[in-house]
């Protein structure tokens, strides 16, 4: 089999960050196998139909994409010997997104699919080797695996074994010693993963958008965090860059932070932005409780900067918060908070030629 016959395998392609990296080699015209959590190959092939039509209006988009039914909570991710062993044989690059992003799951739950997940992902790209493809495997963690460790993250800590906040962190930082083990393996931190840097579009309301929801809508009658703590948040399209740059590049290796670094803002600087989009004056702060604003009160609470170096070499470039707050803002608006979701440019429209491999 020739580099030409060889396919990216993504996995969590229907979740938000996975979603857009389907996006962005869809737009490449790079052939993809999208494994997906499901009964059969039909079931998953409709799960990613569905996307399409919430995400792009159109299930052409998808077409191109082969779809498969898999499990990273099964042995050979649910597939018979001979599909595990074929489809490895044909994988020049897997992209790692599925995970539990829940962060009140059980320490068993959350390893099974962060940890144990990855494990069999970490397999498929040894056994891809084995059958003569490239297998460069991209993962996607979170910078949080740096739990509650003050000051700067570094991208070559922690060091030490930090103080977590739940399992998700915890989980996400045992996966990455999993990846580690792998030659040639890249990571990638998010920090908050929010809407686009330029349109604001988000799939996913969680994280900060039921505080930031309750702030605009006065349900919060004070900004519940420390004035001086630090929200790291960044865009979703300025992680797909971060993954695709790492797919271009497989000489690029070990870990990217994919964050806002010196640009992430204090709370007082996100509030004054936010209110000050919105025309109204800046409540007080008082201290996060999780009856305020529930799990999401320790990411209220960070003092950590996180550092930017090897994105921004890449060419990545963080968006003030002065600029994607308004962005931000104006999306959930108008979206109604999900509850009426706009539309994205449909990926096919500006395919490219396939990507040299």
């Amino acid at each position: 089999m020739t580099s030409a016959d060889q396919v990216t395998v993504l996995t969590g392609a229907t979740g938000f960050v996975g979603s857009l990296v389907l996006e962005r080699l869809i737009a490449r015209g790079a052939p993809v196998v999208a494994l997906v959590r499901a009964a059969d190959d039909a079931d998953a092939r409709r799960r990613l139909r569905e996307l399409a039509l919430l995400t792009w209006g159109d299930e052409a988009v998808v077409a191109s994409v082969e779809v498969v039914a898999a499990d990273v909570e099964r042995d050979r991710l649910g597939l018979g010997a001979e599909a595990y062993d074929a489809l490895a044989a044909r994988a020049g690059a897997i992209v790692h997104c599925a995970a539990s992003v829940r962060f009140d799951l059980s320490e068993e739950d959350a390893h099974a699919i962060n940890v144990d997940g990855t494990e069999r992902m970490v397999a498929f790209a040894s056994h891809a080797r084995s059958r003569g493809a490239a297998g460069r495997f991209v993962h996607v963690s979170t910078a949080y695996v740096h739990g509650r460790t003050p000051g700067l993250a570094r991208e070559t800590g922690p060091l030490a074994l930090p103080e977590f906040r739940n399992t998700y962190e915890l989980t996400k930082h045992r996966a990455e010693a999993v990846v580690t083990r792998l030659e040639g393996a890249a990571i990638v931190r998010p920090s908050i993963v929010v809407g686009d840097s330029q349109t604001g579009w988000t799939s996913s309301f969680n994280v900060v958008y039921p505080p930031l929801r309750g702030l605009v809508t006065g349900v919060l009658e004070v900004v519940p965090a420390p004035a001086e703590a630090i929200l790291d948040l960044v865009p979703v399209d300025q992680v797909v860059d971060v993954v695709g740059a790492l797919l271009d590049d497989p000489g690029l290796t070990g870990v990217v932070q994919a964050v806002s670094g010196d640009l992430a803002p204090t709370i007082e600087q996100f509030a004054a932005a936010v209110y000050g989009h919105v025309g109204l004056p800046v409540p007080p702060f008082a201290p996060a409780s999780s009856s305020q604003i529930g799990a999401y009160a320790p990411y209220v609470d960070v003092w950590a900067r996180f550092e930017f170096a090897r994105a921004g070499a890449l060419g990545v470039r963080g968006t003030p918060i002065e600029e994607l707050m308004p962005r931000l803002l104006d999306y959930a608006l108008a979206s109604d908070w999900g509850r009426e979701p706009r539309l994205r440019p449909s990926p096919l429209a500006t395919q490219a030629d396939p990507a040299p491999r």
